[in-house]
């Protein structure tokens, strides 16, 4: 079954938007950790920032579901399937989390320990991409660095939403903009290896 290829590029670039999408909630947001909500005067930027993540969010975790119930890549003993779908999922879940915590003005707090276990996860994923080889080796660190940097926004996310030093947020966003930019360089290899044309016959 081909389906699956023709949206894993398009998850790659949601998760480009999402990343990006975080790293600016982070610096733009008038977020106190303190009451664990977003001020008044950053009421806009939160609601217009959580419909964003929420489509974002959503897309991902259908798509990344999609391979989960489908199981796509039999052929491979269904490990793609888990390294693809079973992230895509987890990851989505957390955006959308984040989304309706954003919309409510809720506890950001909570969601940070949810992400800490998909970053976990997450860190298992980019292990094995590297230690059983499931990529081509020369696109292999580049896979494994854009699910590590995931990860360790993940685990950032627990500073930056339970302190008002701006310096840890700030160390948050950068995380969640190298995650933004591995995932870049991945959508786009992802993107050019599907639309090169087929040999001549």
């Amino acid at each position: 079954m081909a389906l699956p290829f023709d949206y894993l590029d398009s998850m790659a670039w949601s998760i480009v938007a999402s990343a990006a999408l975080v790293g600016i909630a982070a610096i733009r947001l008038p977020y106190k950790a303190s009451e664990d909500t977003v001020e008044d005067k950053g009421k806009h930027l939160r609601i217009g920032l959580a419909l964003a993540l929420g489509a974002s969010g959503l897309y991902l975790f259908i798509t990344g579901m999609a391979i989960s119930f489908t199981w796509p890549f039999a052929a491979s003993a269904g490990l793609y399937n888990i390294l693809f779908g079973g992230a895509a999922a987890l990851g989505g879940l957390v955006i959308l989390a984040t989304s309706v915590t954003l919309f409510l003005n809720g506890s950001l707090k909570a969601v940070s320990y949810f992400a800490v276990v998909v970053g976990m996860y997450i860190v298992v994923d980019a292990y094995a991409i590297v230690n059983y080889g499931l990529t081509r080796a020369d696109t292999r660190w580049l896979a494994a660095s854009s699910y590590a940097a995931a990860a360790v926004a993940s685990f950032l996310s627990v500073p930056a939403t339970h302190s008002d030093n701006k310096w840890l947020r700030r160390l948050f966003a950068v995380f969640a903009f190298l995650f933004a930019l591995a995932w870049l360089a991945e959508a786009a290899n992802f993107t050019l290896g599907h639309l090169q044309p087929p040999p001549p016959s």
